[in-house]
Formats: structure tokens, C-alpha cells, sequence
């Protein structure tokens, strides 16, 4: 389905549609980079919290892989993004600890992009603190617009800077999106 998509055409208005023709765009992108670089891409999804945290990072995997990205668990990937929680403050600790270690990663490798997602994002003073002292975050975006990840993910690639997409809240629930589970039930 994927290859049958036209891009001279305006991306559909209605979902899921519309996020197949961004998966099918960002496959463009991913093929791009990759060609350049002489290699696959691959994309680390990194969990911080609950059940929901686990199942949303199932969607994102499901959709990179779509996109052509070879998943891995190592944070030396091209593309790594932090689903995060908010429940305690720890996890909010652990999450910017590790963006610090990033921040090292990505000195070296400057095609290196970093998204963070998840309830932590939906929280004012986060993204104040991430705009201030981690600027070289690529994408933020919250719980309510994850199934919008390739648009996002498109948007990054076209932009220069980071990329802030937050929705207070959405009646919008969008199904059919690629999956790629971790567990089989």
C-alpha cells in the first residue's frame, strides 16, 4: 500500500489515511539518510513507565519499522526516542540523565535525531526545562497526537530546530497503525 501512495497529491484529511501517506514520506526520508550514510538506519524506542508507556511504544516501533528502520535496543542509534512517565520524579531524573548522556552521542554523530514522547511531555515546566537546557532535542510531543508520530517524524526531517507538538486533549482516537509487539498475547 505503501508504494501506491502519490506525493504530488495533498496528504488525505482523514485518519488513518493520512498517517500511511506520512509513513510512505518518511520512508523517502529514512531511504535518503540511509544512501547517504551506506548503511540501514535503526531506531532505538526506550520505555520509561507503565503499561500504557509500553503498548504506546509498541505503535512507534511498529510504525519505524514501516518506515524502513531497523530496530535495535542500544542507544547508539540514528533515531532514539524516550516514551517517558511522570509519575515519580525519579523516572523524570532518569529521563534527563539520559539526555545528558545523549547530548555526548549526538556531538559525534550530528545526523543523530532524539524525540521524546509521553505524559512527562505533557507537563509545562518540561518542555520549558527541555527548550532551555536540551536544545538539541529534536521532536517533543505528548500522549494525545502519538498517532500523528510519522507526520511528526516528517516534520523533523523538513525543519531546522526542534519540532513541539502538545495537545491539551484530543476526542480524536486513531486505530490501524502499524504495530510491532513485544510480547504475543
Amino acid at each position: 500500500m505503501l508504494e501506491t501512495i502519490d506525493f504530488t497529491q495533498t496528504p488525505p484529511g482523514t485518519e488513518p489515511e493520512r498517517q500511511y501517506y506520512f509513513i510512505a514520506k518518511l520512508k523517502q526520508y529514512v531511504k535518503r539518510e540511509s544512501e547517504y550514510l551506506g548503511r540501514p538506519l535503526c531506531a532505538a524506542v526506550t520505555t520509561f513507565g507503565c503499561q500504557m508507556n509500553a503498548r504506546d511504544s509498541e505503535k512507534l516501533a511498529g510504525i519505524l519499522e514501516q518506515a524502513g528502520y531497523e530496530l535495535i535496543e542500544d542507544e547508539d542509534a540514528d533515531l532514539v526516542i524516550y516514551n517517558t512517565c511522570t509519575v515519580r520524579d525519579n523516572a523524570n531524573q532518569r529521563v534527563y540523565g539520559r539526555l545528558g548522556f545523549l547530548n555526548g552521542r549526538k556531538k559525534k554523530k550530528p545526523h543523530m535525531k532524539i524525540a521524546l514522547c509521553g505524559c512527562m511531555m505533557q507537563e509545562e515546566s518540561v518542555i520549558k526545562k527541555i527548550k532551555r537546557s536540551y536544545r538539541f532535542v529534536d521532536l517533543i510531543f505528548g500522549t494525545h497526537n502519538i498517532f500523528k508520530f510519522a507526520e511528526l517524524l516528517c516534520t523533523m526531517f523538513e525543519s531546522e530546530g526542534m519540532v513541539v507538538d502538545i495537545w491539551r486533549d484530543t476526542e480524536q482516537i486513531v486505530e490501524d497503525l502499524p504495530i510491532e509487539r513485544k510480547v504475543s498475547l
